[in-house]
């Protein structure tokens, strides 16, 4: 019996732990980004560009363009997704750009932070071209 009560206890303790730690809210680093955890959403860094309602297919159309004009090879690779590369010297750097609900996010993947800010702000650029036609 004493056996039975020693492993709920410690069992107990475990989970309790565990969902603390699960549930904690504010910055963690993640891949050298750090994760902007506003509203419980972990899944949103504090890079993420806010779409709101926009059309997906614009907004992965106004991605592509913007890469292009930055220098990007662009390729779509899942209907809410398109792979950006680049040759930055002699290393070729590769990043997911992910249109998600209302935002849309990139991994950062060793990229230079300026080649990143970059793509970010063309993005964000065309995407005000593209909300101003409408």
């Amino acid at each position: 019996m004493k056996k039975i009560v020693s492993i709920a206890v410690v069992t107990i303790a475990a989970l309790t732990l565990m969902s603390g730690c699960s549930a904690t809210r504010g910055s963690s680093s993640h891949n050298g980004m750090e994760a902007n955890m506003e509203s419980g959403d972990a899944t949103v860094c504090k890079t993420a560009i806010y779409i709101g309602n926009l059309n997906h297919k614009s907004v992965l159309d106004s991605i592509e363009r913007a890469g292009k004009k930055e220098g990007w090879r662009m390729t779509e690779f899942k209907a809410n997704a398109i792979i950006a590369e680049k040759m930055i010297g002699s290393e070729t750097y590769a990043t997911t750009i992910t249109v998600a609900k209302e935002h849309i996010m990139c991994n950062k993947n060793k990229l230079p932070q300026s080649d990143l800010d970059a793509l970010r702000s063309a993005i964000v650029d065309e995407l005000q071209k593209d909300s101003k036609k409408h």
